[in-house]
Order: C-alpha cells, then sequence, then structure tokens
C-alpha cells in the first residue's frame, strides 16, 4: 500500500513538473487519494482496532434500534414524540468492554501516535506526501475518537459511569497531534 501512494506521488510528481496538468493526472490523484484512505485506515488498525471496532459496531446498532424506534412511533405505536432522545442504549453497550476500551486507550494513545509517526516516516520518501498521510492519520484518529466519545455521551446521558473520568480529552489529543504537525 505505501509503495503505491509512493508511486502515484511520484507520477503526480512528473506531470506538475512537466506541467501535464489534466484529466491524467486527476486520474492519479484520485488513486492516490484512495490509497492514502486505505492507508490511514490500516495504520490506525495497529493500536486501536478494538476502539475502532466497537464504535463502528456500536453506531451501527444504535442507528438500527433508532430506526426501528422511529418506525413504531410512525405507525402510532409509541405517544412519544422525541423517542431518539428517549431510547435506552445501554442493551446494546456493555459496560465493562467501554470501561476496557477507556483504560486502554488513555494508557496507550500517546505510543501508538508515536508509533504511527515513525511509521509513516519510514514508509513515506516525499517527506511532504508523508506530512500529509500523518496528518489524514490522527485526524481520523481524532474522528473515532470523537465518536467513541458520543457513543458514551448518548449512552449514560443521565449519569456517566465512574471510568468516564479516565476519558482522554480531544484537547489533549489535539495537542498532542500539533506536535507532530509543528515538525513539518
Amino acid at each position: 500500500n505505501s509503495s503505491s501512494i509512493n508511486n502515484y506521488d511520484q507520477i503526480i510528481g512528473i506531470f506538475r513538473e512537466r506541467r501535464c496538468i489534466g484529466r491524467e493526472m486527476n486520474k492519479f490523484v484520485d488513486l492516490l487519494m484512495s490509497q492514502r484512505e486505505l492507508f490511514v485506515e490500516e495504520e490506525l488498525l495497529h493500536g486501536f482496532s478494538k476502539m475502532i471496532a466497537f464504535v463502528r459496531q456500536t453506531e451501527s446498532e444504535m442507528t438500527r434500534l433508532a430506526t426501528s424506534s422511529t418506525g413504531m412511533a410512525a405507525a402510532g405505536l409509541s405517544g412519544n414524540n422525541s423517542l431518539s432522545s428517549r431510547i435506552d442504549y445501554t442493551e446494546v453497550v456493555n459496560p465493562n468492554v467501554v470501561e476496557a476500551l477507556v483504560r486502554e486507550f488513555s494508557t496507550s494513545w500517546k505510543t501508538n501516535i508515536e508509533q504511527i509517526n515513525r511509521n509513516v516516516l519510514s514508509y513515506f520518501s516525499n517527506f511532504r506526501n508523508g506530512m500529509e498521510i500523518l496528518k489524514q492519520v490522527l485526524t481520523q484518529l481524532l474522528l473515532y475518537y470523537t465518536r467513541f466519545q458520543d457513543i458514551i455521551r448518548r449512552v449514560w446521558r443521565s449519569k456517566p459511569p465512574a471510568f468516564c473520568k479516565d476519558l482522554v480529552s480531544t484537547t489533549a489529543i489535539l495537542a498532542e497531534i500539533k506536535k507532530y504537525a509543528l515538525a513539518i
């Protein structure tokens, strides 16, 4: 995957050098972008696979639950107009699993980001391209983590569990991302 990204980046560089900007170059730009997206997801799976799987699966279950509840409301089976805000998601979320994910993330996120940085720097010969990819990976990580926090907020709206004190703030993650961005 990283070799495809390097190759596409080189091809695009040659197109730009020769001022051959057009449809053909755009095809390679599209290929580069799709390979980057695949790389980003793959890279995040090394250190954050459990959280990512949890977010994807839980969001899907929550959507299914909300859709079936909305369908009931539309059919007149519920007198509740604001049903989506009152859906009990605790049946799709195991608090022990969430607690383990919170603790795992809080103890390993910085180390995992450092590893991602090392990987990206070693995989990509073009520094600019590597830094763009690093920003993309870290941004995607922040998006997954924000979605993870949103799930926790939706499930435990009124009374957050004690493990919520161990959640890493998005401000702390942004500060760490900025450290790597400043290295550019």
